[in-house]
């Protein structure tokens, strides 16, 4: 089985159900949709063949909502300017537009600034009412609508915009299992968005500005997840830093026993052509032994040529990548989390099956917590998840190496664990003769009272 799962970004080439099924079977766990393209009537139209085509395989199917997030964007433009290296220019009124008027305040003389992904490159010379002056050092063609970035300088933007807040709306009412919160520059975004959204999404914390990377561990730990999106991240440091940055923030979310998602560019070559490069196929094992819970196709499905084949070669290298030939990273839990009762029990759960060669691990859980813990020391053991939860069975999807089921509620621990065992095993999880670990809590039903390890023997 693949253990690490694939997120899968929804758009004109992937949108039709019989598309979103064949990437479906071909490896996709989570389906993405991001909100800064198309519109909210399309994406309530995708969120809905995304559940029909779950239903009709059978499986669950994760729902990611990517926000626009809190960006400065060139604004409207008679046509695309040509701006040349030693050419001065204005940013602001009077000059190239934005849409953030409180750029020449935040900004000082000396910053760097980066347009259209970081291809435009201008150094602040000076202020003049209303705009920033600038000197243009590395020039190109700038159009509408791209993207403004001050690497190392914390803008004063709202952390929620009017197009985030319709977007966290949608989210709440469709009863998506995750909202990625792109652009998060603290911990204080993230709860400004989980007052908004109200109880349910899992809220991950994109890590591509400059001030998310210096304020990591408190963004991990207000937040249920993390992604590094490297597309953004890669204008706002130094680009040789980026593999460093990854590694940083796979293992805190490891150590927190969250789930990690390493996205951008992982086969950008698919968008045109039928396989990948070698280098892509390395870079998606790099992501794997590092530890990532998640890896993420954005353009490779949303507009490329070859969306299921993508989907087939992403799941075909985290196959190879997990072979057990290259140990994958276990950073240990936070100090937090060591010695409680929960994470001893899933780290002793972890042992007894790889010492006594268990076909599985079945866990009985309720918010998914007992899940995560097992997770987090990426057993060589499959994970079987049961609950009476439907929300929890499909945020699991984005898990790495969770199986999640639906069981019934019971109400002793051997009708529980019968339950569970016999639910993997009309799975075919698991056969008669196999010996299980079997993890639970008491009282049932409540997060985080995992307190109970049994070995099973499957009849």
């Amino acid at each position: 089985m693949k253990r690490t799962k694939i997120v899968a970004t929804l758009g004109p080439s992937s949108s039709a159900p019989d598309v979103i099924a064949a990437m479906a079977e071909a490896g996709m766990d989570v389906a993405r949709i991001n909100a800064s393209h198309g519109t909210a009537v399309e994406h309530e139209v995708w969120a809905g063949r995304v559940r029909e085509v779950a239903r009709a395989l059978g499986r669950p199917l994760g729902l990611m909502l990517d926000t626009r997030g809190p960006e400065v964007r060139v604004g409207e433009l008679p046509q695309p300017i040509s701006l040349s290296p030693g050419e001065e220019v204005l940013l602001g009124e009077r000059g190239i537009p934005v849409n953030y008027g409180g750029l020449v305040e935040d900004v000082p003389v000396g910053a760097e600034v980066f347009l259209a992904d970081g291809s435009i490159l201008l150094r602040v010379t000076g202020k003049e009412r209303g705009a920033l002056r600038c000197r243009v050092e590395r020039g190109g063609r700038l159009g509408p609508g791209k993207r403004v970035s001050v690497p190392g300088v914390r803008l004063a933007l709202p952390p929620l915009p009017p197009a985030d807040r319709e977007s966290l709306r949608l989210a709440r009412e469709l009863s998506f299992e995750f909202v990625a919160l792109s652009f998060v520059q603290g911990p204080e975004d993230v709860e400004a968005a989980r007052q908004e959204l109200g109880p349910g999404p899992w809220l991950v914390a994109k890590v591509e500005t400059q001030a998310a990377v210096q304020d990591m561990a408190r963004i991990v730990a207000a937040a249920d997840g993390a992604m590094v999106a490297r597309g953004d991240l890669g204008v706002e440091v130094d680009l040789f830093r980026v593999p460093l940055v990854q590694r940083r923030l796979v293992d805190l979310c490891n150590s927190h026993a969250k789930p990690v998602v390493v996205a951008t560019q992982m086969l950008e070559s698919m968008v045109n052509s039928p396989v990948p490069t070698r280098a892509e196929v390395a870079d998606v094992a790099a992501a794997v032994w590092d530890g990532a819970d998640g890896v993420m196709l954005s353009e490779e499905t949303a507009v490329g040529r070859y969306p299921v084949e993508a989907v087939r070669a992403m799941a075909c290298a985290s196959r190879a990548a997990e072979s057990g030939e290259v140990e994958i990273r276990v950073p240990g839990l936070v100090p937090e989390l060591v010695g409680q009762v929960p994470a001893a029990i899933a780290r002793a759960a972890c042992q007894i099956a790889e010492e006594i060669r268990a076909a599985a691990i079945v866990c009985a859980t309720f918010s998914g917590w007992t899940a995560r813990l097992l997770s987090s020391f990426r057993s060589k053991v499959p994970i079987v998840a049961t609950t009476p939860v439907e929300e929890t069975v499909r945020r699991l999807t984005l898990v790495w190496g969770v199986i999640p089921l639906k069981i019934d509620r019971q109400d002793t621990p051997d009708a529980l664990a019968a339950a569970a065992v016999a639910t993997a095993k009309g799975e075919g999880l698991i056969s008669p003769g196999d010996r299980v670990v079997f993890t639970a809590g008491l009282p049932f039903w409540q997060a985080g009272t995992t307190n109970l390890v049994r070995v099973l023997e499957v009849s």
